[in-house]
């Protein structure tokens, strides 16, 4: 149950966001609110207002980036001309059709999941167009390459503040969240790691919070690469300290992405890098084809695993059977999916839910069906080719490092969604920042030529 405290900063929040527009330049006020709210905002704390989705803390920082925006002049386009903007109608379209195909109710043993209505409709876009918001506003808003250096030294700063209840917790056990707000979310059994725990703090799981400590250690990664320190420790100590920090964290996962974009900021041009990026980001789309057809070794794979850590092998399979059950299911639907209200999930005969949804991707497959799933996606690989064929115009090498870096962050952030959910606000800033420093690339190119062409007599 949330306490006082968990409602009153929920409420005024969009007053601290008010203050955050003011305070600083509109790019950086948009990713310190942004992500500020993941960090900070208690997890699965949600409000229902009348003919309204649910807002919970990704949503009312959605609603009051745009609301103050439009108070003080800026406009929102969320829709500018453009290929992109065309993979976001398909994938708004395919919500209308998915509810339209969902209007029978489903009875399974006890449990009654009510048909979809028209009104499902209203609300279904409502809550899209709040979940999109990030990307909207980063790709009008964070468009200009110089945005980029200010950004990832928020992430190095937050990351920074961050390591002390990091640290509390993998001391004491991960508790912060119900000492502020008075709930505890997420498995506690699953925080535990070997004769530790790993620390969670406000983002609800242990598995995002290393995800994005990851990435803020990437950040720093590129600012070092550029030689900029952004603190009076040199950014070396701060990259070793934090390190440690990531490793008592006890996540492999993203020990080895921070690993990756080691050697690849260190070691490989930045035009590579990107490459590399979307052609491992195109995984995600062949990872549910080939559990579909049997051809994914998920067997071969746990037998592997077993030989170095049996612990690592038992969560590893729980995942995939978990998986093969959400996906058997959403192939009973499997063009446009199961849509809301927990028809995705599985029920056995008395009712009771079995899954539990891990991965994003199957989410997204199980709730919109294939075609919800590849606009989806697509959003993020269109982006990551936006990023790959314009790299090539931006002169300055250090802005060039920053570039990459943020497309490695995106790759690697949609390889993560595979196994876990993910941090989909963070995702769609990052990857709205891209596609509009890529299409801004673009025109300047265009108009470079125009320039440059002689007048026709």
């Amino acid at each position: 149950m949330p306490n006082l405290f968990a409602n009153l900063v929920f409420f005024i929040w969009p007053l601290i966001v008010m203050w955050i527009l003011r305070r600083n330049t509109t790019a950086n006020a948009i990713f310190i609110a942004i992500t500020c709210s993941v960090l900070f905002l208690p997890s699965g704390f949600s409000f229902d207002f009348p003919l309204l989705p649910p807002l919970e803390r990704d949503s009312i920082t959605a609603l009051s980036l745009i609301f103050f925006l439009l108070v003080s002049g800026k406009k929102i386009r969320a829709f500018p001309p453009g290929f992109p903007t065309k993979i976001l109608i398909g994938y708004f379209v395919t919500i209308i059709i998915s509810v339209e195909l969902n209007t029978d109710p489903v009875m399974i043993g006890g449990r009654f999941l009510q048909g979809l209505t028209h009104y499902d409709i209203v609300s279904s876009l409502i809550r899209l167009f709040l979940v999109l918001v990030p990307f909207f506003l980063g790709r009008q808003y964070l468009n200009n390459l110089k945005d980029n250096e200010g950004i990832f030294k928020i992430l190095g700063i937050l990351g920074l503040i961050y390591t002390l209840p990091m640290l509390i917790e993998i001391r004491l056990s991960p508790q912060f969240h119900y000492w502020v707000y008075g709930y505890s979310t997420g498995n506690f059994f699953q925080m535990m790691r070997g004769d530790g725990y790993r620390p969670m703090v406000f983002l609800g799981h242990g598995l995002g919070l290393a995800f994005w400590f990851a990435t803020c250690i990437i950040a720093i990664l590129a600012l070092k690469k550029n030689k900029v320190r952004f603190t009076k420790v040199s950014t070396a100590n701060v990259i070793i300290y934090m390190l440690v920090v990531l490793l008592l964290c006890k996540t492999w996962s993203a020990m080895l992405y921070v690993g990756v974009a080691m050697y690849a900021i260190s070691k490989v041009q930045p035009l590579k890098q990107v490459k590399w990026a979307l052609l491992l980001s195109t995984l995600i789309l062949l990872y549910p084809l080939s559990k579909a057809t049997d051809v994914f070794p998920d067997r071969e794979i746990i037998s592997t695993i077993q030989q170095y850590s049996l612990e690592r092998a038992e969560s590893l399979d729980f995942r995939f059977v978990n998986e093969d059950l959400l996906l058997d299911h959403a192939l009973e639907r499997p063009y446009f999916g199961w849509n809301g209200w927990g028809r995705n999930r599985v029920y056995n005969q008395y009712g009771k839910d079995i899954t539990i949804t891990d991965g994003r991707w199957v989410i997204e497959f199980g709730v919109y069906g294939a075609v919800g799933f590849f606009f989806y996606y697509a959003l993020y690989l269109v982006t990551l080719y936006y990023a790959l064929k314009n790299i090539q115009y931006i002169r300055d090498p250090k802005e060039k490092v920053y570039f990459a870096t943020l497309a490695l962050i995106l790759a690697i952030g949609l390889i993560d969604s595979i196994p876990n959910t993910g941090m989909i606000s963070m995702h769609l800033l990052l990857a709205g920042a891209l596609l509009g420093q890529a299409e801004t690339l673009k025109k300047q190119q265009l108009l470079a030529g125009n320039s440059n062409a002689k007048p026709l007599n």
